[in-house]
């Protein structure tokens, strides 16, 4: 099977089941009151598992990915740089990128650091917040 980025419209039991794998913070009527709000969810799926996911908001042009994680057995293997390309490629209107990094823990924070800076990400004036422009396709 091919590793697969999906929007997570109305997630099955199982993308449940692997959600509650990847926040594990969160419980389903949280999750379903993020959809029910308008937050858009985003996953990576091989075998008909969610591997990674995220959480996106949408206001104007401009897009806030948080809650960005990668299952721990499946990190350093590209699926994190896969996710987040297809979301900006799945957005193709959003044409500024907000990466949140609150609620991170510590021991992760410098490696998703490092990995935003290589993607084109750049620090702002908020410490929780990094920030890349994409410039519109004509």
């Amino acid at each position: 099977m091919r590793l697969t980025i999906i929007p997570l419209v109305n997630p099955t039991e199982q993308q449940y089941i692997d959600l509650s794998k990847i926040w594990i913070d969160q419980n389903r009527s949280q999750l379903i009151q993020n959809l029910e709000s308008g937050v858009q969810f985003y996953g990576a799926r091989f075998n008909e598992r969610l591997l990674a996911a995220a959480k996106v908001s949408i206001h104007q042009q401009q897009g806030v990915i948080y809650d960005f994680n990668v299952r721990e057995v499946t990190r350093r293997r590209g699926v994190g740089l896969y996710l987040l390309q297809e979301i900006c490629r799945q957005l193709p209107e959003i044409h500024i990128w907000i990466f949140n990094l609150q609620g991170i823990e510590p021991q992760n924070k410098i490696a998703l650091e490092q990995f935003l800076s290589a993607c084109g990400f750049r620090p702002t004036e908020n410490d929780q917040n990094w920030q890349r422009h994409i410039e519109p396709l004509i």
